[in-house]
């Protein structure tokens, strides 16, 4: 069927793969690498003796393999995904996601009235909904993973490191949930190799900027995914043992509480494409990863961070929830957000999104962001920026 003859709601079911051949749109600068607080310490693994790797060697061959990865990815912006993920997490943080903003009419139940002030934008954190993997199952690595994105074995296990994400001025503008095709432009930047001899982690970084189309496209969001891959583990005995509990060095001034289930976990990798066997396989995550259960994702706790950002932006200012559909008002907004992954979270297992201002300034507000995991240990680490109050 030809493009052009498809209607946005069959387009957003059909997005577009292909290569780049025009240069990336412009990205954020590469942030330093920073080693996570890893899940594991020590494990009974199999007799086979670890074989050793020339790092120089490695490192070349893997440049080359990602170097090629290069790839546009668009999408259609229809409102359906953003409210089924809105959906999937009513439940479990209510105070993020109110249910009387749910029995409002759909959005997409109606067609768009171009007479409209305002047309709803895309709320900050949603696109990790969108622009998802474009390959068959077979062509996936065995634990689910993307296989563009593996700098090559034996660094088989994958981990969702941290990242960032930047909004620029206008973003809303860009973001629109009207139909309008978006492109995606991702990246793999240089790996780089840490660790000890026979415990070496090869981090991976991906770039995503996210615009309209055309030479005079314009960036709305950049995004920097960080990935960790390890040794694949030969046998699990028991779960792995974790490291210390650490501890927040500061009281939150906001916190949001959630238990996440594994029909959470469900919903939100079907709403990414994301097959990842340590979200969706309670056999393959104690068996074959050693971890006690079925792990959260690394982009879910993305939303919530942002979520939360936005829900404490909207209180303070006065203004509705910052999902309404239709918003004449104008907004406070996420600027920024950067974070790490410290150590897992579970599912059934309570975690909290706290938040902190810092500094706050006459056009924007600097915050502290973590999530604690069912004891109080820092999960997650975050620092964001916000524009000021409106």
């Amino acid at each position: 069927m030809r493009r052009s003859i498809l209607s946005p709601l069959l387009r957003r079911h059909s997005p577009r793969l292909t290569k780049l051949t025009l240069s990336p749109l412009p990205s954020i600068q590469p942030i330093q690498h920073v080693q996570p607080l890893l899940h594991h310490t020590t494990a009974p693994y199999s007799s086979k003796p670890i074989k050793p790797i020339n790092p120089e060697t490695y490192l070349h061959a893997a440049r080359k393999k990602l170097w090629k990865h290069r790839t546009v990815i668009d999408d259609t912006l229809s409102p359906t995904p953003s409210h089924l993920l809105t959906l999937s997490l009513a439940d479990h943080v209510p105070a993020l996601f109110p249910p009387d903003q749910l029995s409002q009419d759909h959005p997409s139940t109606e067609p768009f009235n171009n007479h409209r002030r305002q047309i709803p934008y895309l709320p900050q954190g949603h696109h990790l909904v969108y622009f998802p993997l474009q390959v068959p199952p077979s062509r996936l690595m065995r634990d689910g993973t993307d296989r563009a994105h593996w700098p090559g074995g034996p660094f088989n296990r994958r981990m969702w490191a941290g990242g960032e994400v930047v909004f620029r001025d206008g973003w809303e503008r860009v973001l629109t949930l009207n139909g309008r095709v978006v492109m995606c432009v991702e990246k793999a930047n240089e790996p780089v190799m840490k660790g000890a001899v026979g415990d070496e982690k090869v981090f991976v970084e991906i770039t995503r900027d996210y615009g309209t189309q055309g030479g005079g496209g314009k960036t709305a969001v950049e995004e920097v995914r960080r990935l960790v891959f390890m040794r694949e583990r030969e046998r699990v005995e028991g779960v792995v043992e974790e490291r210390r509990v650490v501890r927040a060095p500061a009281t939150p001034e906001f916190t949001f509480s959630l238990r996440p289930d594994a029909r959470l976990l469900f919903h939100f990798s079907a709403l990414t494409y994301n097959a990842h066997s340590i979200h969706i396989d309670p056999d393959y995550a104690r068996n074959r990863e050693g971890y006690k259960g079925l792990l959260v994702h690394g982009p879910l706790t993305l939303v919530l961070m942002l979520s939360a950002l936005r829900a404490c932006l909207a209180k303070l200012s006065g203004q509705p929830p910052p999902d309404t559909w239709l918003n004449e008002q104008p907004m406070s907004y996420v600027k920024s957000l950067s974070y790490r992954n410290l150590a897992p979270l579970y599912v059934d297992e309570e975690m909290k999104v706290c938040l902190r201002r810092t500094k706050t300034e006459a056009d924007q507000i600097k915050w502290d962001v973590w999530i604690e995991g069912p004891e109080g240990g820092l999960a997650v680490k975050a620092s964001a920026v916000t524009t000021g109050l409106v």
